[in-house]
């Protein structure tokens, strides 16, 4: 075969791969539906252009280089910060923690149930349809809203931070427990089926053993995305006793020693759960 050649003719169907420029062959022909997807493509990136470049007020007269240099030059001077300040901040890091564990177990709790209901191999094509439908519809509604939504109702607490926080908790759970579900071998499930075995003997044999290392991974995971929830929700909706909350105090006071320690602090948190997050999907693959 010729190497140099401009196509390359295989015997089924006489069918031509043509070569590009650096000598590849196209495998794919480019249709309709590929030149609009670029189309659209370009046409977002060059109004991003357009937009960063023209439309957005940078404001650079307010830019101050005095007030630079101290933050880069304080934000890591840790011992600055008093002991009792560390003591605070190390405790509102805790509720920060608490806050977002929290709504990931009783996110858990309620979808498990719910998941089941979900997944195609277990409920009715009716009952998984109508559960997945409502899920997307929390699950499209951002977490700051359903938090917004039930500060103004019941007034602002950690209760209704984790109240509406679980909201969108429950609507990621179902969907990654219903498709956990649906990834176990059918053959054990219809092994059940034919020996007799009831529902929940199906569930609890065969269905939640199988998806029980990745249903660890979806809560170790999302205990991450909470914790970070909590820490923008803090000074976003001004839940108290968070350590979002302290460090936007610290920010608008200027005290960038004390600001600095609490970023340093969650940096570490979700490392620790990244740490975790990846020994757990290495357990799984093993």
């Amino acid at each position: 075969m010729n190497t140099y050649s401009e196509s390359l003719q295989l015997n089924v169907g006489e069918i031509k791969i043509k070569k590009t420029k650096l000598g590849r062959y196209k495998l794919k022909k480019r249709d309709s539906k590929d030149k609009l997807v670029m189309v659209v493509i370009a046409a977002m990136f060059f109004s991003l252009i357009y937009y960063l470049g023209f439309e957005v007020d940078y404001k650079w007269d307010m830019f101050s280089p005095h007030i630079a240099k101290k933050i880069v030059m304080d934000f890591f001077r840790f011992d600055l910060v008093p002991a009792d300040e560390k003591l605070g901040m190390l405790s509102r890091l805790t509720n920060t923690v608490l806050l977002g564990l929290l709504t990931t177990l009783l996110g858990a709790a309620v979808s498990f149930p719910l998941g089941l209901l979900a997944a195609n191999n277990i409920s009715s094509n009716k009952i998984s349809t109508f559960v997945n439908a409502i899920v997307s519809f929390l699950r499209a509604v951002p977490t700051i809203v359903w938090v917004l939504i039930f500060v103004a109702g019941y007034g602002l607490s950690a209760t209704t931070a984790i109240v509406g926080m679980t909201f969108h908790t429950i609507a990621f759970f179902v969907k990654s427990f219903s498709e956990s579900f649906e990834e176990v071998d059918p053959g054990a499930i219809e092994a059940l089926k034919a020996s007799g075995a009831s529902m929940p003997q199906i569930i609890f044999g065969a269905i939640v053993p199988s998806a029980y290392t990745k249903l660890i991974s979806w809560i170790a995971m999302r205990t991450e995305i909470n914790f970070a929830v909590a820490v923008v929700i803090g000074p976003a909706v001004g839940v108290p006793g968070t350590i979002g909350t302290a460090i936007n105090v610290y920010s608008g006071h200027a005290n960038y020693s004390a600001m600095g320690f609490g970023v340093m602090c969650v940096f570490l948190i979700a490392l620790a759960f990244e740490l975790i997050i990846t020994r757990i999907k290495q357990t799984q693959i093993i």
